[in-house]
């Protein structure tokens, strides 16, 4: 497990997701992961999934946001629900953020990474299961020390 040095933010408690977050998050939104360069935030579109009660996220290796997460663990994750209702009479949307402490973790089997295609691709052809083996891809492990919900179709 790689990260960032252990700093007063990353001493906090781990906060639990809600029932109202799990099922925003059980959705098949796109999330967008903010992680910290040296230039500021970066955001990325990812798939992601939950796995003991942490969010993941499959990455390339080496590429931007595992860079960004082992030099600086602080990260953010939003999922945006919005939902088809939202029309000019009623405002229909929902969605979580989660702030946290990531991790980088390998996946040598790709069992994190089916766990978060099946979510997305269901059934997940042959031609994907392959592919999945044979990238090089980490695991981005979030574990949330803040979780705000918010739901305008229940009038907050």
């Amino acid at each position: 497990m790689q990260g960032a040095p252990v700093t007063e933010y990353s001493r906090r408690v781990a906060a639990e997701l809600t029932a109202e977050a799990l099922e925003i998050l059980s959705g098949r939104y796109v999330g967008v992961l903010s992680t910290l360069s040296r230039g500021g935030p970066t955001l990325a579109c990812v798939w992601y999934g939950i796995h003991e009660g942490d969010i993941v996220i499959s990455t390339p290796s080496g590429r931007r946001k595992d860079r960004n997460v082992q030099a600086d663990a602080r990260v953010a994750f939003l999922v945006d629900g919005r939902g088809l209702d939202h029309t000019t009479t009623g405002l229909g949307y929902r969605g979580v953020e989660i702030r946290g402490i990531a991790a980088m973790h390998p996946d040598p089997q790709a069992a994190v990474r089916r766990l978060i295609v099946a979510r997305y691709l269901d059934p997940i052809t042959p031609e994907y299961q392959s592919r999945m083996i044979d990238s090089e891809r980490a695991i981005i492990r979030i574990t949330p020390d803040r979780v705000r919900t918010w739901d305008y179709t229940r009038g907050r």
